[in-house]
């Protein structure tokens, strides 16, 4: 297989990642939430402007490549300046790159630059009906709280999970 490599993107690259999050986010999430939410999330999230603002706040960004092409990306930052915890807050690999190890190799990456950090966690929220879920349980992931978060007139049904590095 193609060597996957990583790189770190930045307020250039904000149109790649709003593509990217709307190549993934429909065959993703159109089993369990309606059009409309899926649709507003993306805008609220992952229009350009709202991607430079979380860049701004701290979000960092990096991308998987995969012949120069980006194929995923992953958003982190430090959870608080005390906690030693790294949360991904977002995952996402193109559906035809998934099954070649590249979210794992992504969270792989995080934990690398968490390590780096002296944090000693890793923590995310993902939807509790996302199948991802099962992934990231065999990432070495644990659910340690469940979530429903009011959202701008919808409901997040999450899981928390944390994986101890």
């Amino acid at each position: 297989m193609d060597e996957l490599t990583f790189r770190a993107a930045g307020y250039a690259d904000l149109a790649i990642i709003h593509w990217l999050a709307h190549e993934i986010w429909w065959p993703t999430y159109e089993d369990y939430l309606t059009h409309d939410q899926i649709s507003f999330m993306l805008e609220k999230i992952y229009s350009t402007t709202a991607l430079a603002e979380q860049l701004k706040a701290g979000q960092r960004f990096s991308f998987a490549m995969r012949h120069d092409n980006p194929v995923g990306f992953v958003g982190f930052q430090p959870k608080s300046s005390t906690a030693h915890i790294m949360r991904i807050e977002k995952l996402y690999v193109l559906p035809a790159e998934q099954g070649k190890g590249t979210g794992k190799q992504l969270i792989n990456h995080v934990a690398q630059i968490a390590r780096a950090a002296n944090d000693s966690c890793l923590e995310l929220n993902v939807n509790r009906h996302n199948p991802a879920r099962t992934f990231y349980e065999r990432m070495g992931f644990i659910i340690v709280d469940t979530l429903d978060i009011p959202y701008h007139g919808y409901i997040l049904n999450d899981f928390v999970l944390q994986k101890q590095l």
